[in-house]
């Protein structure tokens, strides 16, 4: 059986690239021997269960002991050097698989490899509108981000001859932008099985907003939306769901929600009580700007939600770049939404079913995609290896 090494640096974070991470896993255990490449020890009872998958084959390999000890001690502190980390144990361990995926946007790997890009690191060159795309915590040229670069050993030479995916049209085009090649859009994998949508009428007229509680997310802002729409005269609540990452953050969103009987943070809830929040609630809201696909918000229009989005990124993708589900700023959102909620005929014709983000986002599409591009890659991997070098031809004037 053929080795798969899968290099992902953290599936426990349990945001849209672990989720991609995760149905990568279950797609490959049963053809191919699977390695997970990676800096903790995932917990994959934990893992199923809220990401509603079945990952039950697969061999764990943490990568060396720096990156992982940096992950134990700072957390996502130092989040470029531990993949620069990852990257750099994938390759020096590249000979003992017969290919590398990574999960985890572009790295340093052996050529044709096969990457998905979630949002590019940006190794090699610089990007328009980089405060936007790159990793939050680190200064364009700064000696720390020389120092990931060179760690890393990221070449556009390489990224040329891997296959490249890309989470949406987005981020195709900045990775285009930042290497000269542009990767095959594979929407990630979007899990509508356990949605089973109220019929509207019978739906609570408030909020779900899903995601990671960092600063990113703008939960802040979002709340101060709710606050705006409620001065207008909408009774309306919001549930705030996901895993802590930023404690400091997460302890402001929690003075603002005890000063507000209308906002309730319930953080990391079981699948089940996330799908029950989604499909009995009306409406849906994304406060991270630049969001690079945003799984939480086609989960949010499988659920039957009508999700509101800001217009950046690639997020506007998922509602089909319908203007009147995108805002730019906290007062644009109240204005955009309020025109909604006022406005029932409108609420009809704006909602997506869940067939339809099962048709263009669903997670059997995904994994059957792929399945495809790793059995393609290692079939032209054994076509390359058993085709003879070339003979050197001998000069008869120099004899060499």
């Amino acid at each position: 059986m053929r080795h798969i090494g899968v290099v992902h640096m953290d599936l426990m974070a349990k945001g849209g690239g672990e989720a991609v991470a995760m149905s990568v896993l279950e797609a490959l255990q049963d053809d191919y021997d699977v390695t997970l490449l990676t800096l903790t020890d995932p917990d994959f009872d934990e893992l199923n269960d809220y990401f509603n998958t079945a990952v039950d084959d697969v061999t764990v390999r943490q990568a060396g002991w720096l990156a992982p000890m940096i992950n134990e001690w700072f957390g996502l502190k130092y989040y470029v050097l531990q993949n620069a980390l990852l990257g750099r144990y994938a390759r020096r361990h590249a000979d003992e698989f017969d290919l590398l995926v990574s999960t985890i946007n572009e790295l340093g790997l052996e050529a044709d490899s096969i990457q998905y890009v979630h949002f590019p690191f940006d190794w090699t060159v610089s990007l328009d509108d980089r405060e936007h795309i790159f990793h939050p915590t680190v200064e364009d040229d700064s000696p720390y981000e020389r120092l990931c670069t060179w760690i890393a050993g990221v070449t556009r030479q390489d990224i040329h001859s891997n296959t490249l995916f890309a989470n949406s049209p987005w981020t195709a085009d900045v990775v285009e932008d930042a290497y000269g090649t542009r990767p095959d859009v594979l929407y990630p994998p979007i899990d509508t099985s356990d949605f089973d949508p109220r019929p509207w009428e019978a739906r609570e007229r408030g909020f779900v907003t899903i995601g990671r509680i960092e600063r990113s997310k703008r939960v802040v802002e979002m709340i101060e939306i709710v606050d705006g729409l409620r001065d207008r005269g909408h009774d309306v609540d919001l549930h705030v769901i996901g895993p802590t990452v930023d404690e400091e953050y997460r302890e402001e969103v929690a003075a603002l929600a005890d000063d507000r009987e209308y906002v309730e943070l319930e953080g990391e809830i079981p699948r089940e009580e996330l799908v029950e929040r989604v499909c009995t609630h009306r409406f849906g809201i994304h406060g991270k700007r630049y969001e690079h696909f945003g799984m939480a918000v086609a989960e949010l229009a499988a659920g039957g939600t009508l999700p509101f989005v800001p217009s950046d990124g690639g997020q506007h993708v998922v509602v089909r770049d319908d203007e009147r589900l995108l805002y730019d700023s906290v007062d644009d959102a109240i204005e955009t939404i309020d025109r909604v909620l006022s406005d029932p005929d409108l609420q009809r014709d704006l909602r997506v079913g869940p067939e339809e983000i099962e048709r263009r986002f669903g997670r059997e599409r995904f994994k059957e995609a792929v399945r495809r591009a790793v059995d393609d890659a290692v079939v032209s991997g054994d076509e390359r290896a058993s085709t003879p070098a070339p003979r050197p031809v001998r000069d008869p004037s120099t004899g060499d």
